[in-house]
């Protein structure tokens, strides 16, 4: 396993010869999905406060030269449980985040609480995503794909939370009427956060290996902060 370190060295050294880690304020068009510069660690451009926690939660775009090493950790332990899938190599991530960032469709972010990243969540305009296959998609409906820290230890109902003020957040900008997730019909723990932070099975479809929920959400969450 590559540490942390080397890890963003090797990030540094593929694409970036001079890298510019500047706090700068992203969506500057009020267009959540618009093309960023992956090296730039822009601020945060969402605070809040999750219920019953005095900490801050905030909400900003990825960055990979300091998030990719702490996803490239998150993903090595969910996948070192056995059943779990094969660990994706560090290319494949840079290159996956990179697009996520750069393009007019989608977005790449993270989520933190006091400046500790909990959740990293990727935002995707449904007609772009593989969802569009089993849905009827409309204009403004997008998808989220999201992936939770194995080192923070709260409760289900403290992660539901953290999504659902992600939700409040999205749906604050123009354009974004309904989000769809989906999880596998036989994974408990995703299917009952969903539930949680408010998204409504709309279908349960065929997935090789098995089943997959479809949920949707389409109305403003409501959160604290």
């Amino acid at each position: 396993m590559l540490t942390h370190d080397s890890l963003r060295r090797m990030v540094e050294q593929t694409l970036y010869a001079d890298l510019n880690l500047i706090a700068m304020r992203p969506f500057i068009e009020k267009q959540l999905c618009s093309p960023l510069d992956p090296a730039i660690r822009y601020t945060p451009f969402f605070y809040g406060l999750l219920p019953g926690d005095h900490r801050v939660f905030s909400l900003r775009p990825f960055c990979i030269p300091i998030d990719l090493p702490v996803i490239y950790n998150w993903i090595h332990e969910y996948c070192s449980i056995p059943g779990q899938n094969p660990f994706s190599p560090v290319q494949q991530l840079l290159e996956a985040y990179h697009d996520l960032l750069t393009a007019d469709y989608c977005q790449s972010l993270v989520a933190e609480v006091n400046g500790t990243p909990i959740l990293q969540i990727d935002i995707v305009r449904a007609d772009q995503d593989e969802i569009s296959l089993k849905e009827d998609i409309q204009a403004g409906d997008y998808c989220i794909h999201f992936l939770f820290s194995p080192h923070f230890d709260e409760p289900m109902s403290y992660f539901a939370n953290a999504l659902n003020s992600c939700l409040y957040s999205f749906f604050s900008f123009p354009g974004i009427s309904r989000v769809f997730c989906k999880a596998s019909a036989s994974d408990k723990r995703s299917n009952f956060l969903l539930q949680e932070a408010g998204f409504v099975l709309d279908k349960t479809v065929r997935d090789y290996p098995g089943k997959m929920n479809i949920y949707r959400h389409d109305h403003v969450p409501t959160v604290t902060g």
